[in-house]
């Protein structure tokens, strides 16, 4: 085990805070990786190397010279039972004998820190890189079974997608690392361990759970995520999927989902089997969908589709009732039969007629559709593509 430099420097530098002694790092060969003196980095140390090769302190006065070596004592530092490095501080040995031991405790708690940290490092990013590989119809098998045996994670079972997402918020440019550890905390206290945070969306593999379950952590995925984005965050489940090699359907299928809770504004309907007209109207393509509302309103000004829209809204919420539709509006019930009359004569199609009306409403969804959307066709969205996350981190 390599000690990196900067992870030694920071040691000594910590440790030179509460010691007014110059601390050295060694490796086991005792070379001289970091210290609180420039000048000594990348000298060699004899004494440090015989209290690696000993695992014990090694002491250096006139008495007992080595080469390279000032007065000071050097003490192995140990983990996992084998020597990692050498400490040592500089000083005549009455005044700094005594600290070695304090040193060696405090030089191994942050070397445990410090690996602990590259640990968890190193779990994210082969989690990410899994759920990642998980998200897609054509994978690497082999990879996606090693990650899984890396993490002592048993793929086997049902499992549903969960994507999350900010409308109109950048996750990139969040702090990734809050994101990351609100997710963690939430995802690991429903016991679910397969989870990530991509720069556009939040992506989850739950196990099979209850209704009522499933509910209850949506619900703290949208509450932890929400106070690190700053903006409601909306999600979409996707059905529960058999084995690891179907789980990239759940995934399409939570994709959509999110987009129409984001759409919609319905946080209850969450779920790609409770969508509705919504599995319908995501499922058209886009250029098809333009066509449709182009036809039905050509020649009008945006604008003035807007006002139409207002209208046909009000009439129906209130059932096709003129006098409390002219209410809500704040308008004459004649001058609401007015607009009424102007949108089936500017379009064609009359809202009171029975087999009209299905079309316009049609055209008006597809419409506000059409515009909510930050992605120019489905392919773009559900396509053979994931993020290529950092590469696990060491200690050298």
């Amino acid at each position: 085990m390599t000690i990196d430099p900067a992870t030694a420097q920071t040691i000594v530098d910590n440790l030179k805070d509460v010691i007014e002694y110059n601390i050295n790092f060694f490796d086991t060969e005792g070379t001289m990786v970091a210290s609180t003196d420039p000048s000594r980095i990348g000298s060699f140390h004899d004494a440090a190397r015989q209290a690696a090769v000993d695992c014990r302190t090694v002491a250096v006065d006139r008495r007992h010279p080595y080469q390279g070596a000032r007065d000071g004592v050097n003490v192995p530092v140990v983990l996992n039972d084998a020597v990692v490095a050498v400490i040592g501080i500089t000083g005549p040995v009455n005044k700094v004998g005594a600290l070695g031991g304090i040193i060696e405790r405090m030089t191994e708690l942050m070397l445990c820190a410090n690996m602990e940290q590259i640990a968890r490092f190193n779990r994210r990013i082969m989690t990410s890189n899994l759920v990642n590989l998980l998200t897609l119809e054509h994978k690497d098998d082999e990879l996606m079974n090693a990650l899984a045996l890396a993490l002592d994670l048993d793929l086997s079972g049902p499992r549903r997608a969960l994507v999350g997402r900010a409308p109109g918020i950048r996750l990139e440019r969040l702090n990734q690392d809050r994101l990351y550890e609100r997710l963690c905390q939430t995802c690991l206290s429903f016991g679910v361990p397969l989870f990530a945070v991509s720069p556009r969306d939040f992506r989850v593999y739950a196990p099979q759970m209850e209704d009522a379950e499933l509910d209850e952590f949506v619900a703290a995925l949208r509450q932890a995520l929400g106070r690190v984005v700053g903006s409601k965050v909306v999600l979409g489940a996707g059905m529960i999927q058999a084995d690891p090699g179907q789980y990239w359907h759940s995934y399409r299928q939570a994709c959509v989902a999110a987009r129409w809770a984001g759409f919609t504004a319905d946080d209850q309907r969450y779920r790609y089997e409770q969508m509705g007209a919504g599995r319908l109207i995501t499922s058209l393509p886009t250029e098809q969908c333009r066509a449709f509302v182009d036809r039905v309103f050509a020649g009008l000004e945006p604008d003035r589709v807007d006002r139409f829209e207002r209208v046909f809204n009000a009439y129906t919420r209130h059932n096709g009732s003129i006098t409390h539709a002219a209410q809500e509006l704040f308008i004459h019930k004649n001058t609401m039969q007015n607009r009424l009359d102007a949108l089936a004569r500017e379009t064609g199609y009359n809202p009171r007629r029975l087999s009209d009306y299905p079309i316009l409403a049609t055209a008006f969804e597809l419409r506000r559709y059409l515009a909510y959307r930050d992605i120019p066709d489905e392919s773009a969205e559900l396509g053979d593509h994931t993020e290529t996350a950092d590469q696990p981190q060491g200690t050298n």
